[in-house]
């Protein structure tokens, strides 16, 4: 048994779909410049659990939005596991 209050409790992950993942993903990246409203995300199943894919163009275009993405997927993973839809 793990003492209460040493931190190493971990929080139940909360099931969600990819849609409104995708949607919460959204949000998130609303909240900065990094991104251009209309950037395009979608939410795919991976070995990781998920993972938020966008177009090229805006990789390529936006390099900052893509660190953008990858630094929101960080934190959501932590938060959200999708579920079986």
């Amino acid at each position: 048994m793990i003492p209460e209050g040493t931190g190493l409790l971990m929080a139940k992950k909360i099931e969600i779909s990819s849609t409104d993942l995708a949607l919460v993903f959204k949000e998130r990246l609303l909240k900065s410049s990094d991104c251009a409203p209309t950037v395009a995300i979608a939410i795919v199943p991976s070995n990781d659990g998920w993972v938020a894919v966008t177009n090229a163009w805006s990789r390529f275009k936006r390099p900052s939005c893509a660190r953008r993405i990858e630094q929101v997927q960080k934190q959501l993973r932590r938060i959200y596991v999708l579920s079986r839809d």
